[in-house]
Formats: structure tokens, C-alpha cells, sequence
């Protein structure tokens, strides 16, 4: 049984916001998964098989209020993370 389209919406949006998240540059790949973790952890499970499906029934203000929640979790997951090091970082 294939079931490569589903998939989780916000981790597919949060992976889109990583590559400019000036707070990631220079963190090694332990710290960056940490940080996706954690900031996935905090949201609800949003499973889709296609984002563009998903994006075209959606309002704006529900479109606003994902990316919202996603950089609040964010934010909250780098401080856990920074609050908490790994050794040898």
C-alpha cells in the first residue's frame, strides 16, 4: 500500500521557514532537528495528501493564523533549545 502523499501540513510549512531563519545559521544538524521537534510537538496533527489542495479550500485568515502558529512554536522551540545545549556545541 503507498502512501507517500500523506503527510504532515506543518512540517512541510515549518521546513519551508527554516531555510530563513536567521537563528539557524551556523546550528549544527542535532540542534536543527531539535528545534523542528519541538516546534511540531506544540501543533496539532494536520494531515494532508496534497498542500496545494489543502492551501486552495483554505480562507486567508486560516492561511495567516497556520503561519502564525508555526512561528510562535517556533520561537518557543529555539529557547527551549537554547536553554538546554547539547554538549559540545
Amino acid at each position: 500500500m503507498a502512501t507517500d502523499n500523506v503527510h504532515n501540513y506543518y512540517e512541510t510549512k515549518l521546513k519551508g521557514m527554516l531555510g530563513s531563519e536567521s537563528r539557524l545559521a551556523g546550528k549544527n544538524q542535532d540542534y536543527i532537528e531539535d528545534v523542528i521537534c519541538l516546534t511540531l510537538n506544540q501543533l496539532p496533527a494536520f494531515y494532508v495528501r496534497f498542500d496545494v489542495d489543502t492551501a486552495a479550500y483554505m480562507s486567508e485568515e486560516e492561511i495567516t493564523r497556520v503561519q502564525e502558529r508555526l512561528r510562535l512554536a517556533l520561537d518557543e522551540a529555539i529557547k527551549q533549545v537554547d536553554a538546554y545545549p547539547h554538549l559540545g556545541d
